[in-house]
């Protein structure tokens, strides 16, 4: 008897053992398996709610075909667009970003998230109602950055609810490159833009924030060279050497790192003005004037160390003189006697052979037109005379071509550029011929421009892209590593540079000021 009563015993513990294992085993499913799963998918549901309200407002703010995947760059294209959008339709949907009233999920960390996004909608609605109130073109406008950050916000709450991440509509712009223009280690805090750019570059003046005047060499596609200014003009391409008008006399000599003249050759005369010097010191060429003649010199290494041999060209009468340099080391100089103009283009002698194998070409007669504006082309000089255009030297016939009320811009490296005093007003291209030419569809009115290829190009910033239109329709837009602006030249942008390959804009950065590089096609 008690052998088949132990053996119910044990079949009945064995099921009661079964049915806890089985009830346990459904415990640990629920409250292991099963109610993480619902709770993260509530989460997730939440997140999908969120987002429909987001992608009102993304929608809203870029359009239906956002021009880049970066919401702040494609929230810029869109106000560069000739189609300009009521932004103020966007106000109510942005003050929906926030969470809003929604129970606890109990995950710790899409909570953490949640709290992130809601500082970052908050942020962002701010930033709207600034940027809305005030011009689309604010120097600190902080609706770009929040943008940023509230899709950074969005991709982090995804991923802490679980959720893969999403490649937003729109495609990557092309990045441009920045290229600081410092003093060493120290930006600039001035750049004054007074001349007007030729084939290869320009030249220009600023103050360092070491407190200290600089020269500035802007060669197209190349390093800015920044060196002090004392006074002291200096060559290009080599900037090692320079000259200075003192009272009573011209001096041209090396220039040490400080910007001082080093045992200087001096000229005796009263009252000149350093004009041009191009060249290195051992071919370069040196210009000044007075108020009756112009006078050219030969610089060369003299005999003795350190110093430098000029000679001086016979005087020309000259009752006035306009000068442009090209930072390859070309100057075109035109002036004036009691008859008429006259121009010249200056070519240094090649290295290895001496100063005076520079002989440039003879003065051309540029009839009675008064001087103007100058600037080199790669293979001439061209001048406006307040009624027209004329261009002159590299062994091409003089040409003067009639067109009043167009302002000299500056050269390339095979045109010249002009604009209207009237901002509505097309520009004038001259190569062999002059054309005139309206600003690019889409284009804004006071965009900077340069040509390519003959062909005109403008070109705008805004919130952190720049906008390049070319004559012909095609636009293309890039994206700016940190907010930069073209700079002003009096009362217009400053031409870009080109030298068919590249297009370098100087513009003011962030910290301080930087050309805007960026293929020329």
């Amino acid at each position: 008897m008690n052998a088949p009563m132990s053996f119910e015993r044990s079949r009945v513990v064995l099921i009661f053992a079964a049915v806890a294992a089985v009830a346990a085993g459904g415990g640990y499913y629920f409250f292991k398996v099963y109610q993480p799963a619902q709770t993260k998918k509530a989460a997730q549901e939440e997140v999908a709610r969120w987002e429909q309200r987001f992608t009102a407002v993304r929608d809203c703010l870029l359009g239906a075909t956002p021009g880049s995947q970066k919401t702040s760059e494609a929230l810029a294209i869109r106000e560069m667009a000739p189609d300009p959008w009521n932004r103020g339709a966007c106000t109510p949907l942005i003050g929906k970003l926030s969470r809003g009233d929604e129970p606890d999920t109990g995950l710790k960390p899409v909570e953490e998230a949640w709290v992130d996004l809601d500082k970052a909608a908050g942020k962002a609605a701010s930033a709207f109602a600034t940027h809305i109130m005030s011009s689309t073109t604010l120097k600190q406008d902080p609706l770009p950055g929040a943008l940023d950050e509230l899709d950074a916000a969005r991709t982090a709450l995804r991923k802490a609810a679980g959720m893969p991440a999403l490649a937003q509509a729109g495609k990557p712009l092309r990045a441009a490159q920045i290229v600081p223009v410092t003093d060493g280690d120290a930006t600039l805090a001035e750049i004054e833009v007074q001349t007007k750019p030729s084939a290869h570059g320009i030249i220009v003046f600023g103050k360092s924030r070491k407190d200290r005047d600089v020269e500035i060499v802007l060669r197209t596609g190349m390093t800015p060279l920044v060196a002090p200014a004392t006074g002291v003009l200096r060559s290009v391409p080599d900037i090692t050497w320079g000259a200075v008008a003192a009272p009573d006399r011209v001096q041209v000599g090396t220039i040490d790192d400080a910007g001082v003249m080093q045992a200087p050759t001096a000229q005796k005369v009263a009252n000149a003005q350093i004009d041009a010097l191009v060249g290195a010191k051992i071919n370069g060429m040196v210009v000044y004037n007075t108020d009756k003649q112009l006078v050219i010199g030969r610089v060369g290494a003299d005999a003795q160390p350190g110093t430098l041999a000029v000679t001086w060209d016979a005087p020309i009468a000259a009752t006035g003189i306009q000068t442009a340099l090209d930072v390859d080391g070309r100057a075109a100089i035109v002036w004036r006697d009691d008859k008429q103009s006259h121009g010249q283009v200056l070519v240094p002698a090649a290295p290895g052979t001496p100063p005076t194998a520079a002989t440039p070409a003879p003065a051309i007669d540029l009839g009675n037109n008064p001087l103007g504006a100058t600037c080199l082309t790669n293979d001439r000089a061209w001048m406006s005379t307040g009624t027209g255009i004329l261009a002159f030297g590299g062994g091409k016939p003089l040409v003067m071509r009639a067109n009043p009320f167009f302002v000299l811009m500056g050269c390339t490296n095979d045109a010249v550029v002009l604009r209207s005093l009237d901002p509505k007003k097309p520009f004038l291209i001259c190569t062999d011929d002059c054309r005139t030419v309206n600003v690019p569809a889409g284009a804004p009115e006071l965009a900077t421009a340069t040509a390519v290829g003959g062909k005109l190009v403008a070109i705008a910033s805004h919130g952190g892209v720049l906008g390049v239109w070319h004559e012909g329709g095609a636009v293309e837009f890039f994206g700016l590593p940190e907010v930069a602006d073209p700079v002003m030249a009096q009362e217009w942008p400053a031409m870009a540079m080109t030298d068919g390959k590249v297009i370098d804009v100087l513009a003011r950065g962030a910290k301080g000021f930087v050309v805007i590089r960026i293929p020329a096609n």
